[in-house]
C-alpha cells in the first residue's frame, strides 16, 4: 500500500547537519517544479541565508522588520515576494532570522507559526508548491518548517556525521511528526548529494551508497539505488553502463550559484538535471 501523504504540495528539504547542500537540491527543485509542475515559490527559513544569497537577493536578507511583520503581525507573505526571471517566486531568508526563532519559542501555537503566516496564505493565492530550506541546526523555526510541510527530502554527502545527522532528524523530527498524523506526513525522498566520480570499494562515496541502499533503500530515489549484482559488476568488471548514483559534484552547480540562477538556466547540458526532475516528480506526485 502507498503511505498517505498531506498532499499540501509543501515539501521540506531538511537536515540536522549543515554543508550538506540543501540549497542546491532546494533552489533547482524550485525550478524544476516551475518548469514542470505549476507554480512554484521558493522559500528560505535558514537563518545562514545561503540560498537566498546564492539567488542574488542579499539586499533583501539585510533588509529589517519585513519578515517579522509578517510573521508577528498582520502583513502578507506576498509582500515579501521575489519574482524571479526563472519563473518561481523567492520568500528570502532574514538575518534577524534567530530573533524570529527567539520569539517564537514564545508565542501561543508556536509549532504553526510559518503554516499559518506564511505557506497557508502562499498556497491560498495560488501557488502549487511551495519548497522550504530549513535550518541546518535544532530550533522553532526548523521545527516549523517541518510541521508546515510534512513532506520530506533529506540530503545526505559522504563524510562523518552524514549518516549520524539523517539519523538523528529521523528519530527526533521526521518520524514523531509521521506517527502524530497518522501516517500523512512522508519522507518523500532521501538523496545521496555532493559525491565525487570514485565508487570505488571503501571510499567515502561508496560507503554512503552502500549504508543509503542497505538501511534505507524504500527513501532512495530510482537514481540513488544500486543491487548487490551491480557492486559485484563494477567491482570485477567495471562499472560499464551502470549509471553513476546520486547527485553528483559539477562545475555547473557551483558555478551557477555564482552566476545567481539554478543550474538549468546556466548550463541546460549539465548531467545532474535530470535527478532534480525526478525529485520534481516525486514531489509532484505525493507531496
Amino acid at each position: 500500500m502507498e503511505p498517505q501523504t498531506s498532499q499540501n504540495g509543501v515539501v521540506a528539504v531538511c537536515i540536522l547537519k549543515g554543508g550538506m547542500g540543501k540549497s542546491t537540491i532546494a533552489i533547482n527543485l524550485a525550478h524544476r517544479l516551475q518548469e514542470n509542475h505549476g507554480k512554484t515559490v521558493y522559500v528560505d527559513v535558514d537563518k545562514n541565508g545561503h540560498g537566498t544569497e546564492f539567488l542574488g537577493f542579499g539586499k533583501a536578507y539585510s533588509e529589517n522588520g519585513q519578515l517579522e511583520n509578517v510573521i508577528f503581525r498582520d502583513a502578507h507573505p506576498s509582500e515579501l515576494l521575489i519574482e524571479t526571471e526563472w519563473g518561481f517566486s523567492v520568500v528570502p531568508s532574514s538575518a534577524e532570522m534567530s530573533t524570529i526563532n527567539d520569539r517564537m519559542k514564545n508565542q501561543m501555537n508556536a509549532d504553526v507559526i510559518l503554516k499559518n503566516k506564511i505557506v497557508d496564505p502562499l498556497r491560498e493565492d495560488g501557488h502549487e508548491y511551495v519548497v522550504l530550506d530549513t535550518p541546518g541546526d535544532p530550533s522553532k523555526v526548523a521545527d516549523n518548517a517541518l510541521v508546515a510541510a510534512q513532506s520530506f527530502i533529506v540530503p545526505v554527502i559522504p563524510g562523518q556525521g552524514s549518516i549520524s545527522g539523517l539519523e538523528r532528524i529521523m528519530e527526533s523530527q521526521l518520524l514523531p511528526i509521521i506517527e502524530a498524523t497518522n501516517g500523512a506526513a512522508d519522507i518523500l525522498a532521501i538523496t545521496p548529494n555532493m559525491l565525487s566520480e570514485s565508487i570505488r570499494p571503501k571510499k567515502p562515496d561508496r560507503r554512503l551508497l552502500e549504508d543509503l541502499n542497505e538501511n534505507w533503500v524504500d527513501y532512495l530515489p530510482p537514481y540513488a539505488r544500486i543491487t548487490d549484482e551491480q557492486w559485484e559488476q563494477i567491482d570485477n568488471q567495471g562499472r560499464g553502463d551502470i549509471p553513476l548514483p546520486g547527485i553528483r559534484e559539477r562545475d555547473a552547480l557551483s558555478d551557477s550559484f555564482s552566476d545567481n540562477k539554478p543550474v538549468a538556466q546556466y548550463d541546460s547540458s549539465c548531467d545532474q538535471i535530470k535527478h532534480f526532475d525526478t525529485l520534481a516528480e516525486i514531489v509532484a506526485e505525493r507531496a
